[in-house]
């Protein structure tokens, strides 16, 4: 018993550790996007206002969108820039139009509030190109999470080589908790990321050699 639980903790100890370096990969790209965000509807929206529908549309948890609004004010102050508070129009006509939450609702409460008032000014104002340009950062994120996923279900691959690499591919996704139809598409893109080393190309394929 003492010989399982003595070789039990440097393994934990390792998949903390690997998940921090992942997490750490997950937050960097959330930030590079959400500063992407904010710069590209700065002409419109505040920087609050912006950050709020990051993580309303990316589906962020309160723990992640603290450190993720907080990682990009850093990274704004780095450059000496002060966000601003106020955007060319309000989200709202005015503020009767919006009921305010109650202030113990927290962060996703804001962030429900101000995508609400976001959804009624789109709608309200037709601002088609600000919905277009929203839409199409919020894609390009996704799809850039997706692949940072990917890379980290390597990193786990590699580092728990010994597990074999389906099983360390899948405790990644354990790990961080992905919902089950995304694990499917990290999990083998992933493998295809493997089987595109390891295996002999397929003719007719993008890459494969001439016969």
């Amino acid at each position: 018993m003492a010989l399982t639980r003595n070789n039990s903790r440097p393994s934990q100890r390792q998949i903390d550790l690997t998940t921090a370096v992942c997490q750490e990969r997950l937050l960097a790209t959330h930030v590079r996007h959400v500063l992407a965000l904010v710069d590209l509807v700065s002409d419109q929206l505040p920087f609050d206002s912006a950050v709020d529908i990051y993580v309303r549309v990316l589906r962020l948890n309160p723990e992640q969108a603290r450190n993720v609004a907080s990682r990009a004010l850093a990274a704004l102050g780095q450059r000496g820039v002060i966000p601003s508070q106020d955007g060319v129009a309000p989200l709202v006509e005015s503020d009767d139009d919006v009921t305010d939450a109650p202030a113990d609702e927290g962060l996703r409460g804001r962030s429900e509030q101000t995508f609400a008032r976001f959804r009624r000014r789109i709608r309200g104002r037709v601002q088609e190109d600000l919905r277009h340009r929203i839409n199409l950062a919020a894609a390009r994120a996704e799809d850039t999470l997706i692949s940072a996923h990917v890379e980290n279900a390597l990193t786990f691959v590699k580092t728990f080589d010994e597990m074999g690499t389906s099983e360390a591919a899948e405790l990644y996704l354990e790990t961080m908790s992905i919902q089950e139809g995304v694990a499917d598409v990290i999990y083998n893109r992933a493998l295809r990321t493997i089987a595109d080393d390891a295996l002999p190309p397929v003719e007719g394929e993008p890459g494969a050699r001439a016969g």
